[in-house]
């Protein structure tokens, strides 16, 4: 049959540039069916290894909130980091912006992987991670943790020396005071959900405003690709759709952080018992941030050495990578030691229990100290280096590093709220990073596969870029 009449149009040309991500794909299947399987080993030894009455489907929730947590990072990360890339008009944000594009439309698949979350915040009863969700929530606050936080905050020790013997009357009322207003802070948290009053940590909420939520976060997704794909069909088209992207973007931005604001609170922060902080949205906002930039950038650098990107490519645009992961990390560092110090400082016995879980047990303690070295000290004083943020496999390592060490902030984050019985959780949250991270990769290059790698009709915006082929 002749072409002319042939009603099926034939498929596009391929793209002679792209990557082959076939033998990607299968690593990263392989990855997933690992992770997996870690987890459902984990799930299996659980019982066999705890030392006491363990909890199995807490410990399986509390580990899939894990690895969804620290994927989810990566869509709302490209998302944030896209708004910024519009208003900056940043060569960074132009050279990642199919991999920030195809990291922020795997949203959807966050949404249907919370699926677990959002189940948990229906068990009412001691298998659900969320304490508000226990109909004798009450029971539920550690009695040890906060006898603990009293202690600390009445300034009492056990070392026992005789010369103090004169205040332990004061320091016993003290310690009696500071456990009591640990009991008092959670006891009104409890009656206050009981009685309705403190309706935003309910199921019916939880579930209704992780729907708007995802609604809001994927609107904002489908308008910026939208535009985005306007201006690689049409070049005329180019000023205006990213004249609507960059109005759009400075809006966005604010919606952002009221929306993660929301988010960080009600699904990771209300985990602990009484615990607030003003500071914690905006780490996790600055972890997503970091997590997605580090993994786009480590993707960008396999293939920034062919065509296209290598007539392009410029040691400035590189350079300007490796100073803005510098940049974020020391705002994680920043936003952390302030969130440590206002608590520290403010010294109310219903925030401590937080970080004493987190250094009173001699392993949370080692894994404080980690992060305190490896998230903070080592990348700042590598990242300061010329010769490393020039050089792409050593860039790239830089970025692979720290996509590791925020798995172990974000296991920092949630596994520390209950003591474990097994040590089978690290498996099972290292096997759900894993597994979840196999899913979201084969939908992010699936995205990342159907459209060219660089915005060839927007290189003119480059610095040193070629003017004259704007039109």
């Amino acid at each position: 049959m002749s072409t002319l009449t042939d009603p099926t149009p034939a498929p596009p040309p391929a793209d002679p540039l792209a990557p082959n991500w076939g033998p990607t794909r299968s690593l990263v299947s392989v990855v997933m069916g690992v992770g997996f399987g870690l987890f459902g080993l984990g799930i299996g030894l659980l019982p066999v290894t705890s030392e006491g009455p363990s909890n199995l489907i807490r410990e399986a929730l509390a580990a899939w909130m894990v690895g969804w947590v620290y994927w989810f990072s990566l869509p709302l990360g490209a998302l944030a980091l896209l708004m910024i890339h519009y208003l900056a008009k940043s060569s960074w944000g132009l050279l990642l912006r199919r991999p920030f594009e195809a990291a922020a439309k795997t949203l959807p698949v966050m949404a249907v992987l919370f699926a677990p979350i959002g189940a948990a915040a229906c068990l009412h009863d001691d298998r659900s991670p969320y304490w508000w969700t226990h109909p004798d929530a009450a029971e539920h606050a550690d009695p040890t943790a906060n006898h603990a936080a009293a202690k600390a905050g009445a300034g009492a020790d056990d070392h026992g020396d005789p010369a103090k013997d004169a205040f332990d009357a004061t320091r016993e009322k003290k310690f009696k005071a500071a456990e009591e207003a640990v009991d008092k802070a959670v006891a009104h948290e409890i009656e206050e959900q009981r009685e309705g009053t403190y309706g935003f940590l309910s199921t019916p909420v939880f579930l209704g405003v992780a729907v708007v939520l995802f609604c809001i976060w994927g609107a904002l997704i489908f308008f910026l690709t939208k535009w985005s794909d306007e201006m690689a069909r049409d070049p005329a088209k180019v000023d205006a759709s990213w004249e609507k992207a960059k109005n759009l973007s400075g809006p966005g931005l604010i919606i952002y952080a009221i929306t993660i604001t929301v988010a960080s609170t009600q699904w990771v922060m209300s985990l602990q018992p009484g615990w607030s902080s003003t500071m914690y949205p905006v780490i996790f906002a600055v972890n997503q941030m970091l997590t997605c930039f580090a993994f786009c950038v480590a993707v960008f650098l396999l293939f920034v050495g062919r065509p296209p990107f290598k007539d392009v490519m410029r040691p400035k645009f590189q350079l300007d990578m490796g100073s803005l992961m510098l940049a974020l990390t020391l705002f994680w560092a920043y936003t952390s030691f302030s969130q440590t110090m206002l608590i520290w400082i403010g010294n109310l016995p219903e925030e401590i229990p937080y970080y004493l879980r987190r250094s009173n047990n001699t392993g949370w303690w080692w894994v404080s100290a980690f992060l305190i070295f490896f998230h903070f000290a080592l990348p700042f004083v590598l990242l300061l280096f010329r010769d490393i943020k020039l050089h792409p496999v050593r860039l790239r390592v830089m970025a692979v590093y720290l996509l590791a060490v925020i798995a172990v902030d974000v296991t920092w984050w949630i596994e520390p709220t209950w003591e474990h019985s097994s040590p089978m959780f690290i498996l099972m949250s290292a096997g759900a990073i894993l597994g979840i991270g196999g899913v979201w990769g084969l939908a992010f290059l699936t995205f990342l596969s159907r459209r060219p790698l660089l915005p060839a009709n927007e290189t003119f915006l480059l610095p040193e870029g070629h003017h004259d082929e704007h039109h």
